[in-house]
């Protein structure tokens, strides 16, 4: 019950985007805070990590993602929305050289090509352009960039 003896429910989740798994104290610990209820969750929920800096919980199969880098390592970085076969997202910079990939074997699949008109091909340069400023610094980003660029000079080779 809260201070105006309403029900409340105390739900630690996990913040991985789409993960559904959820752990909350049991009704005994009804009791306690909001606060204390979170830390007395947190404390006693088997595997959990959280990151109290950004004030994010992981469950057991995401709690690789709150774990502290090793010493010239970069974290694993989650796509927003890109899963695997699991349903687990990918991590960018993997996600990234796979695209990449994709894009090197582009022309070898044999498949008629598919125009984009100018106006399409400009939307999606900026689309791209944006992309690349929210991922700035990473390699998603770099590749949006390039891909941006790519855009931009075909469309004033065309002009």
């Amino acid at each position: 019950m809260s201070r105006g003896g309403t029900l409340r429910r105390v739900v630690l989740s996990c913040d991985v985007a789409g993960c559904p798994v959820q752990s909350e104290p049991p009704p005994i610990e009804a009791w306690r805070s909001d606060a204390d209820a979170l830390s007395w969750a947190r404390d006693h929920a088997a595997g959990w990590t959280s990151d109290p800096v950004r004030r994010t919980d992981y469950c057991p199969d995401h709690a690789r993602f709150s774990e502290a880098p090793a010493a010239g390592h970069a974290p694993p970085r989650p796509t927003a929305s890109v899963r695997d076969s699991f349903g687990n997202p990918l991590d960018r910079d993997e996600y990234s050289e796979r695209l990449r990939g994709r894009l090197g074997d582009a022309d070898g699949f044999g498949v008629q090509a598919r125009t984009l008109t100018a106006a399409q091909a400009a939307v999606a340069a900026r689309l791209l352009e944006e992309l690349a400023g929210v991922y700035r610094g990473e390699s998603l980003g770099a590749l949006a960039h390039e891909l941006s660029a790519l855009i931009d000079n075909r469309l004033r080779d065309v002009h």
